[in-house]
């Protein structure tokens, strides 16, 4: 009887692991969707949005609620808890700003949607590590869920870049270089995501069983960030490969991964990082570093300490460069901070960084170590020339808070009460019923 029940057992488990699976994929995917574009009609793509938005979150408090009845015997705690602490002090400073702020509405509607997307953050990996709490063998991973999410993404891109590649491609330099993303997604955005699937993909190298098909993965997200054209991105990624070269146990591997960089790095240079021979362009950052050098000189002394409001950069809704063009946002997360929330804010949010910076390197945990890593490095880097982590509404703000939450959420015992079973009934026993 003991083998044939183990069996079934074990049978039971991965069919539970398989749909688990399923479920926190799409809602992964749904999720990333709802950062699209794909309507020019502004009513349609907001309302998309929000459907999108509170479906995601529903459905994983409605799985985690099953987890939550069934497993009453341990709750969490925050083990890192400065983290999402600050990060919670960001968003209410961010609160405050509305009683100065330059227009109310848009600071309203961003306070909305990033707290919105803390809490779906904190309820997705919390469902996660409840999912895996007492499992010893097979334990479900953020990398596969992630780096499959954004290749099924990628897939539909790639797709829709050969039906129709006027809505999946953005033309730029005057309309002689295409770049995937187009009309629905920022392609230095996309760059980004594709970046951590690549990262992901290459952390589930060491727990494929075929790792043919994570090849075939990783293949076609590598080209489908050559397409997207960001050179940002591809400095994330560039770090990343560097990162996973070291964690190699083998100084050959090391040294032939450091020999593909170099030798692959002059033909990148010229094709991705100066377009059409444009040296100036990669100097001033396409326009970004004189921007940043009028935002600093020219706003930033008029609202020095708590700035215009969350998510503002100007008393107007655009700020008119002198040197470069106009624009509703800074293209920095750090700037973005500092002349919406001023040097209150920046101070805040480098404060919340250095928290999380030092979570993930005082972390014993390994696997969880090298998430955190894989997913820090693109979304810090986009974070410079991009929206960024601090930045508007994107999903990068949701893959930093996955990061957050990953190391600060810990599962922990709670010990019950249970009657007495000797005669008198005057001891009181304690035990607990969870493994942690």
């Amino acid at each position: 009887m003991t083998g044939p029940l183990s069996e079934d057992t074990s049978l039971r488990h991965r069919q539970e692991n398989s749909l688990f699976y399923l479920a926190v994929i799409s809602i992964l995917i749904l999720r990333l969707c709802s950062y699209f574009m794909l309507s020019e009609v502004v009513v349609i793509t907001q309302t998309f949005k929000i459907i999108l938005r509170l479906a995601t979150a529903g459905w994983a408090m409605l799985i985690l609620s099953g987890y939550t009845a069934k497993q009453k015997s341990f709750g969490f705690t925050f083990e890192y808890a400065l983290s999402p602490l600050l990060y919670t002090f960001y968003l209410l400073l961010g609160t405050a700003s509305l009683f100065w702020t330059s227009s109310f509405n848009d600071s309203v509607l961003h306070l909305l949607m990033d707290a919105e997307t803390l809490f779906f953050s904190y309820i997705y990996i919390k469902l996660i590590i409840s999912r895996n709490n007492g499992v010893i063998s097979n334990p479900v991973r953020i990398s596969k869920i992630t780096a499959t999410s954004i290749f099924i993404i990628c897939t539909g891109f790639i797709i829709g870049m050969l039906i129709n590649p006027e809505k999946f491609y953005r033309y730029t330099h005057g309309g002689e270089e295409a770049r995937l993303g187009g009309f629905i997604i920022n392609p230095n955005e996309l760059g980004m995501l594709i970046v951590i699937g690549i990262a992901t993909a290459i952390i589930e190298l060491k727990h494929a069983f075929n790792k043919g098909s994570k090849w075939v993965m990783m293949a076609l997200l590598l080209y489908s960030l050559f397409l997207t054209g960001s050179r940002s991105s591809m400095i994330g990624l560039l770090l990343i490969i560097l990162y996973f070269a070291t964690q190699s146990k083998t100084v050959r591997m090391r040294l032939l991964i450091t020999g593909t960089l170099l030798l692959a790095a002059p033909y990148v240079i010229l094709q991705l990082f100066i377009k059409q021979g444009n040296v100036e362009e990669v100097l001033n950052m396409t326009g970004r570093i004189p921007f940043w050098r009028d935002l600093l000189s020219i706003n930033f002394p008029r609202e020095p300490l708590l700035g215009y409001g969350y998510m503002r950069i100007d008393y107007s809704d655009k700020f008119e460069s002198i040197s470069s063009y106009a624009g509703a946002m800074t293209h920095n997360t750090f700037l973005q901070v500092l002349i919406g929330l001023g040097l209150v804010g920046l101070f805040i949010v480098l404060a919340q960084i250095a928290a999380t910076i030092h979570a993930i390197i005082v972390n014993t945990d390994k696997d969880k170590k090298r998430l955190c890593i894989a997913l820090f490095i693109p979304v810090m880097i986009n974070s410079f020339t991009e929206f960024g982590i601090f930045g508007e509404t994107n999903y990068g703000i949701m893959m930093y808070l996955f990061i957050v939450f990953s190391l600060s959420l810990k599962p922990v015992t709670r010990f019950v009460r249970i009657k007495p079973t000797n005669a008198t009934g005057s001891d009181t026993v304690f035990r607990s019923s969870a493994i942690t």
